[in-house]
């Protein structure tokens, strides 16, 4: 056998083992991976008072009482993952429903997937955006925020199925645009 044949056959096993990310069986239901830093603090957004769809029995899950707003929202202690179901809708909105301000008293900086952008709330996400809203000045102590950022939307999104199904969801959506179930979930 030759050296370039031993050689080859593992890298043309890593590449047909290559990880193929699919489409969003919902694309009225999208998900963002987020952060936010202030003063080189992460904000913790898996406290109970951010959480929507928060069931306190094993019968339901998501129901439209347990909601900050329905069709932009966190939820099982998640505090990372932004989740929309409502075309358009802005991070200014999501911040609204958690009551969450960006203080005037700091210079905010704005990544998404890793570039920088002007900082504006007004911006509405990607699926699968990575989204991080930072004070850092420094760019040593930026990229490890950003390296910091999970990658956990695509799970939502249902485009990287090798990561495991996401827990349990209630579809909830703008009648004007509903959900698309996944088959797998009927």
């Amino acid at each position: 056998m030759s050296k370039a044949f031993l050689v080859l056959v593992p890298v043309l096993l890593l590449t047909a083992c290559e990880r193929q990310y699919e489409q969003n069986p919902d694309p009225n239901h999208t998900h963002a991976d987020f952060a936010v830093w202030v003063g080189g603090e992460k904000v913790e957004f898996t406290d109970a008072k951010y959480m929507s769809g928060v069931s306190w029995d094993e019968e339901s899950h998501d129901e439209v009482h347990e909601y900050l707003d329905e069709h932009l929202h966190l939820h099982d202690e998640v505090g990372h993952v932004l989740h929309r179901h409502k075309p358009g809708l802005t991070l200014q909105k999501f911040f609204d429903s958690l009551d969450y301000t960006f203080s005037d008293d700091y210079t905010w900086r704005m990544f998404v997937n890793t570039e920088e952008m002007e900082f504006d709330l007004q911006y509405v996400f990607k699926d699968m955006d990575a989204v991080l809203l930072t004070t850092s000045a420094g760019s040593a102590e930026v990229l490890d925020q950003v390296e910091k950022l999970t990658d956990d939307a695509c799970r939502y999104s249902r485009t990287c199925p090798w990561r495991g199904d996401p827990p349990a969801e209630n579809c909830i959506a703008d009648p004007a645009v509903p959900c698309v179930v996944p088959e797998d979930d009927l």
